[in-house]
């Protein structure tokens, strides 16, 4: 087959070929094939086998992958581009679908004639070897911002459920904090064509603040008890001829009142005052609980507010001071919503443990991936014996702070044990890892100068890290 000068130039305006002689240029465009793709055509798909080095003479392609239900873009290849399979690449499929952009000429060199290629252009190799590291690195790159956001992902959706409940709870309380002080207005209104005394008036007063402190320091009934108690209680009001005595006399009972005090407390009251009296001082309990009921949920969105941010901004400062207990239980506070689904959590931190100058959110990140991966291990594990348990531990030893992670989930088989810090190496099932949480782990604590190490087996694995009170001068 002739090779004209025209292709020959065309191969060497490719950064990569640019100083390769003539003969070696047409030595690879002999052994090549080119082909033509019209617009939005499909050049490789997913799974499709990795056999030919792809030079893009004209156009754009773009790769895209399906995820979660919908197509994510995964990478460009713009014209001049040498991509697909390149020497010492361990890709044997491609890992996404690529599509033409606008018309496209590729140029498709065989895998087979590596060998080959070897020899007769041996300043090609440690080109492309280049062109193989840069796409490793933005690879790397590119999954591990995935793994971020799917964990963010992850969090957020957890952390919406979270903050769900609460403000549900705020809502409720405040529609019946409305109807409380409606009732409440209704008994003070109706004490104006009864023409209270002045006395009587001081009297609901102070039972209406026995009632509220009565709220706060009530002891849990059981439930036979709590029924008798609003038996007796409602019969007593129905006997005075109080409006829904029963709905009132569930009030009274949480208040930790019973009938005999109440009948005490009321027994000189005049006979047209006691009804009113005693919808208000029941509509002041109502008012008391409910007001209870939205300071404990706003305590709640703020608390979970207030982890959101000292999780996502104790990195502001590259290096500061960092209390180890308060980023452990940040981040703790960040996973509440899957130790609901059956993790108990257990903390036993050194009260001498001093702060220590690190990076606050990457070592959040470090908490985040082993805490994660031990609540999976946890809960994946059928042969556990008792509930799902996470320990955290922190002590001293000598010049370093010591933090452990303990969980009794199914541990790391002795086979894979050297490889779990190794990039992309993963044991979860496909799409549910990258394989880079552990390699972020090892990294981040060898930034600081630390070192993780770790125990396993079967309901038994320990995460061990060290890191230095005081960082090397």
């Amino acid at each position: 087959m002739t090779i004209s000068s025209e292709r020959i130039n065309e191969l060497r305006q490719v950064g990569a070929f640019s100083e390769l002689s003539d003969d070696q240029l047409r030595w690879f465009l002999e052994r090549s094939e080119e082909r033509c793709f019209a617009a939005g055509e499909t050049v490789t798909m997913i799974g499709d086998e990795a056999n030919t080095l792809t030079v893009v003479l004209e156009g754009t392609m773009q790769g895209h992958r399906r995820e979660n239900g919908s197509d994510t873009f995964v990478y460009m290849v713009e014209k001049g581009s040498v991509t697909g399979a390149l020497p010492f690449s361990r890709m044997k499929i491609f890992p996404a679908t690529t599509r033409t952009v606008v018309p496209t000429r590729l140029l498709l060199f065989p895998r087979a004639l590596f060998p080959e290629m070897y020899v007769e252009l041996p300043e090609l190799i440690p080109k492309l070897v280049g062109i193989l590291t840069d796409r490793v690195r933005e690879t790397a790159k590119t999954i591990t911002q995935h793994e971020k956001l799917a964990s963010l992902g992850k969090l957020s959706a957890g952390l919406a459920h979270e903050l769900n409940n609460p403000a549900s709870a705020a809502r409720q309380a405040s529609l019946s904090a409305r109807r409380a002080f409606e009732q409440f207005q209704a008994a003070s209104d109706g004490f104006l064509s009864v023409r209270p005394t002045d006395t009587f008036l001081k009297e609901v007063v102070a039972l209406e603040a026995a009632a509220a402190a009565g709220i706060r320091d009530a002891p849990t009934l059981d439930t036979l008890t709590r029924s008798d108690r609003e038996e007796a209680m409602g019969d007593y009001l129905q006997e005075l001829g109080v409006a829904e005595p029963w709905d009132l006399a569930a009030a009274f009972v949480d208040a930790g009142l019973v009938r005999e005090e109440l009948e005490r407390r009321t027994v000189d009251w005049a006979h047209d005052c006691r009804a009113f009296g005693l919808q208000r001082v029941a509509a002041a309990i109502q008012m008391e609980q409910v007001l209870a009921q939205m300071l404990t949920a706003t305590t709640r969105i703020a608390d979970l507010v207030k982890a959101i941010k000292d999780y996502s901004y104790m990195d502001r400062a590259a290096l500061a001071e960092i209390d180890l207990h308060h980023s452990l239980d940040t981040t703790l506070r960040m996973f509440s919503f899957r130790f609901k689904e059956g993790v108990r959590v257990e903390t036993d931190y050194d009260p001498h443990l001093p702060r220590i100058c690190a990076q606050g959110g990457q070592l959040n990140q470090v908490w985040t991936n082993l805490i994660d991966n031990a609540i999976d291990a946890m809960l994946n594990y059928q042969e556990r014996q008792g509930p799902a348990c996470l320990k955290v531990r922190t002590r001293v030893e000598v010049d370093y702070a010591v933090v452990e992670f303990a969980d009794n989930g199914s541990g790391i088989p002795e086979a894979i044990a050297t490889k779990v810090y190794d990039p992309f190496f993963t044991t979860k099932p496909q799409g549910s890892g990258t394989g880079l949480g552990l390699d972020t782990v090892y990294r981040i604590i060898h930034q600081h100068y630390g070192t993780i190490d770790f125990e396993s087996q079967p309901g038994n694995t320990v995460f061990t890290i060290r890191l230095p009170l005081q960082p090397p001068a």
